[in-house]
């Protein structure tokens, strides 16, 4: 199939979508074109996937056209006809989920129409909607607001006299939607700023903080937890901020959209994260005990799915704070709920993992033998694993070999970032020496040990280290018997 935005947005459809694209399509009131139903009835055959030769843009043009001769305009103007109609369908469905958007179109309506009984009664559903809505999130603050501006309008085209204005109400609502996004978007870019040298600006934040230091929006919780949030970020070192916003995520779990609780969940994912690359490496049980949390609550999911990343960090964390049960049963568990794409090889690489940890180095070898490399990062992290198994089991020759399959693969494949090279070099480079010297214990290790601390990036920097700490033993042990002598 020749490249084409109705089919890249078809591919995305459900059965359940196809078929009332279906019904939309043909129903008068919004397609009067038979032509468009017609290519629509050629198409959906081939969903999900639209992988043919039959929808080649002449084999196409035939299915449509007949003998026609073939005109490339006619059928490009077709298939923008059909793009037009599916995102007419894709704006239709995204309101009808919007229950209140609804209310909020439905009352400028009325108002433009003049018609007074079916506004209000609008009105009074569309606050009852608002108070029964279990969310207090930031999208609730918009539809607070929205909902008590038409109601201002209304007032002020009827020209009602200004003390039966709600004008406070539509201040104070729109104060609290902006100072609800200010502080989400300001905490980005905090975040943002300590990885990226962005010189963002942040117009009226300190003016804000001040404002909330001063007068805490106590009754508005996601107020607090985005306060909270920054506070994380800007007094990094104070770990009470980081259980303050625990607390609140745990005590209004319930009031937030599960994506605006990720987020927030992320930040203190975060907070562990920039602890741990500090080299306090207690806080590593933080965080699986946090992934724990997201997991529980089914808020690491998007639509019930994992990400294969989420997958192999859990499985990471969970064996180094030792909790091997628990991470074989994980793995098992939760391999269903990852990209079938990626399913295979997430599975058997962690997997893999987690016999390197029990010292079951038979196992993890005949598991890494079955990983497929279409996936870079799966080769990638393949390759490390078995760098670390020949380390630990001193397989000279095995290891020396795959050091130099291992760089060559690095060099060659273009799809590699060049800092993802430079990371996977250093580390092949430390791993190396660190090698050698168990082969050939004689000279001192500081000078490894300074180089290692003073290079990035450096990939599997906290093995790294372990076995430099191994080897520091050795030294010692090697140095006291020949003191002995």
């Amino acid at each position: 199939m020749f490249q084409n935005k109705s089919i890249a947005i078809l591919r995305t459809f459900t059965q359940q979508e196809m078929r009332q694209f279906d019904e939309f399509l043909r129903s008068p009131f919004f397609n009067k074109n038979q032509t468009i139903v017609q290519l629509f009835e050629k198409i959906k055959p081939f969903y999900p996937a639209f992988e043919t030769n039959e929808l080649e843009r002449n084999n196409l043009y035939k299915l449509i056209y007949g003998n026609e001769n073939y005109e490339e305009q006619k059928l490009r103007y077709l298939m923008t006809d059909l793009t037009k109609q599916l995102e007419e369908y894709l704006c239709y469905k995204a309101i009808s989920n919007e229950e209140l958007f609804k209310m909020h179109l439905l009352l400028y309506t009325y108002r433009i129409r003049k018609l007074e009984r079916p506004f209000f009664s609008t009105v009074k559903l569309a606050e009852k909607m608002l108070e029964d809505w279990p969310r207090r999130d930031v999208s609730h603050a918009f539809y607070e607001y929205l909902i008590e501006e038409d109601k201002y309008k209304y007032a002020s085209d009827q020209k009602e006299h200004l003390s039966k204005s709600n004008l406070q109400k539509v201040v104070d609502d729109l104060d609290k939607y902006f100072i609800l996004n200010k502080m989400r978007y300001s905490a980005e870019i905090i975040n943002n700023k300590n990885v990226v040298a962005i010189n963002y600006k942040l117009f009226l934040y300190e003016e804000i903080m001040n404002h909330l230091r001063i007068n805490p929006l106590d009754h508005v919780p996601a107020a607090k937890v985005y306060y909270t949030i920054i506070l994380t970020l800007i007094e990094p070192d104070n770990k009470q901020h980081y259980n303050a916003l625990l607390l609140l995520l745990e005590e209004h779990k319930n009031i937030f959209s599960k994506e605006e609780l990720f987020d927030m969940y992320v930040f203190a994912k975060n907070f562990c994260i920039r602890k741990i690359n500090q080299g306090y490496t207690d806080y590593i049980r933080d965080l699986f005990e946090l992934y724990k949390i997201i997991l529980n609550n089914k808020i690491i999911f998007r639509d019930n799915s994992l990400s294969q990343f989420d997958y192999k960090n859990i499985v990471y964390l969970g064996l180094r704070v030792e909790e091997m049960d628990w991470v074989k049963s994980f793995i098992i568990k939760y391999n269903d709920y990852l990209d079938p794409k990626y399913r295979n090889n997430a599975y058997t690489y962690n997997l893999a993992s987690y016999y390197y940890f029990m010292k079951n180095y038979d196992e993890a070898l005949t598991l890494l033998r079955s990983v497929e490399f279409t996936d870079i990062y799966y080769h990638l992290d393949s390759k490390s694993l078995l760098l670390k198994i020949y380390y630990d089991q001193n397989e000279t020759e095995a290891f020396f070999s795959l050091v130099e399959a291992f760089k060559v693969y690095i060099k060659r494949n273009n799809l590699i970032p060049t800092s993802q090279k430079n990371s996977y070099y250093n580390m092949i480079k430390f791993v190396s020496k660190l090698f050698k010297w168990k082969l050939n214990p004689k000279n001192t290790l500081s000078h490894i040990e300074e180089e290692i601390e003073n290079t990035k990036p450096l990939a599997d920097i906290n093995w790294i280290r372990k076995k430099l700490e191994e080897s520091k033993k050795t030294e010692e042990k090697l140095s006291g018997t020949w003191r002995k002598r």
